[in-house]
């Protein structure tokens, strides 16, 4: 009940500016982060309250007064980011989305922990390790993004001198042989990503959440969506275009793909091949660790 009276509180104050969530999928909230500083240096009078589902995405965050998962009414002063993805799509989501409230150019999601958020899951994972979640969205996209735990489960044996943490939902399938983060809170699987040496996962609402705590990661992205629209150029981006690519529409629930050739056609031995190469500075980090250790 307070939280709708101090949300009604704030649509009767005439300088206050609403945020409010394009969907309720974790990627899409945390992506309104990104027009958060330009709303601020436009409204600077203003208070800026987030309407959202992930509320606990914008705690701490310097550009939010307030933050609900409550909406009354649509008002003047509302505004909703958007985007638009089909197969024609040039534009980046990032672009998109700064277009989209008067802005110009790329910005990117910040999520803001505390040390005190990053100190408690160092106490609970106090060694290095990679960040890992081998599971997808699938309420919206079907199969379409999904690499596979037999191939995730093959990933992670290529690299037995490492140790893993999975994050993701309390009810996803654990991989062998790694230590289990599933079922925490957001921030706190932002944390144990903060603290990896580097994420491994698929194009979605965790390779965002990756992004937004400053880490590089490895996405398996097939043939979904074209990379151009939402990668991020730092990361290690495993992408296989196929003729029937890209299958993605973001104005549409998507099918189970019956074939899934794009997915079908990226192997482990590459992508540990490519993870080699791509973060050997990481990598050699605990090889050179281990061996202080013995020495």
């Amino acid at each position: 009940m307070l939280s709708y009276v101090k949300l009604f509180y704030y649509l009767l104050r005439p300088k206050t500016v609403f945020i409010r969530k394009r969907s309720g999928a974790l990627g899409d909230d945390l992506l309104m982060s990104l027009v958060l500083p330009f709303i601020k240096k436009r409204y600077p009078e203003h208070k800026i309250i987030v309407e959202a589902n992930w509320t606990d995405l914008f705690f701490n965050n310097p550009y939010v007064d307030w933050v609900t998962d409550k909406h009354l009414k649509t008002t003047r002063r509302h505004i909703k980011p958007k985007y638009y993805i089909d197969e024609k799509t040039k534009m980046s989501l990032y672009e998109q989305f700064m277009t989209s409230v008067g802005a110009q150019g790329k910005a990117y999601p910040e999520l803001f922990l505390t040390d005190d958020e990053l100190n408690d899951i160092h106490k609970r994972f106090n060694f290095p390790y990679i960040a890992i979640c081998p599971h997808g969205k699938q309420k919206f996209s079907a199969n379409r993004k999904e690499w596979g735990m037999e191939n995730f489960q093959k990933l992670r044996k290529y690299f037995n001198n490492y140790q893993f943490v999975q994050v993701g939902l309390k009810n996803d399938e654990l991989l062998d042989g790694v230590h289990d983060g599933r079922g925490l809170m957001i921030r706190q699987s932002a944390a144990i990503i903060k603290n990896s040496l580097f994420f491994v996962g698929l194009e979605g609402g965790l390779m965002h959440l990756a992004k937004s705590v400053g880490k590089r990661s490895v996405i398996i992205y097939g043939g979904f969506i074209n990379p151009e629209i939402s990668e991020y150029e730092e990361n290690l981006n495993i992408i296989n275009m196929v003729e029937c690519s890209p299958c993605f529409r973001s104005y549409k629930k998507m099918t189970v793909c019956d074939t899934m050739i794009c997915m079908k056609g990226i192997s482990p031995d590459d992508v540990a091949g490519k993870i080699n190469n791509h973060f050997r500075k990481e990598l050699n980090s605990i090889k050179t660790e281990r061996q202080t250790h013995e020495n």
